[in-house]
């Protein structure tokens, strides 16, 4: 996945992040920022949260810092098969729905994250639009 970086001002609601800490990227859900005051410069406080775990994080930075935004691959593909796999996590085992997607273009075959709010959609046979965001995630599924 490549990154691109830009300043904390430029940023705005539905935009995408990189955070280096945990190698996971994020949707801006909110920015707010402050004004500058007598001795500091303005501040955005940022709350994103991540595209694959749901995980919600706070970023409070200088408007003129840097910060790292993904470049989003989008591959449209078609389903071959999904499969649910249990995934340990702090609360417990989770289960999680991962397809198979053979690129339209390139007739690769990957495997990619379901999100939650697609698994009833997501079955053999239907296009969906993957985003490869270091890990490929299903955003999208079109029924024929």
């Amino acid at each position: 996945m490549e990154v691109i970086v830009k300043k904390v001002g430029e940023l705005k609601v539905g935009n995408y992040i990189y955070n280096e800490q945990d190698g996971e990227v994020y949707k801006i859900v909110s920015i707010e920022t402050s004004k500058p005051g007598k001795h500091g410069s303005a501040k955005a406080r940022i709350e994103a949260i991540s595209v694959t775990s749901g995980k919600k994080i706070v970023i409070i930075k200088p408007t003129s810092d840097p910060i790292k935004v993904p470049q989003i691959k989008k591959i449209k593909g078609q389903i071959i098969a999904t499969e649910k796999r249990k995934v340990p996590s702090p609360q417990g085992e989770v289960e999680e729905v991962v397809a198979q997607v053979m690129d339209l273009e390139t007739y690769e075959v990957i495997e990619a994250k379901v999100p939650e709010e697609l698994k009833d959609k997501v079955e053999p046979g239907a296009n969906v639009i993957v985003w490869d965001l270091g890990v490929p995630v299903v955003m999208q599924v079109f029924k024929q």
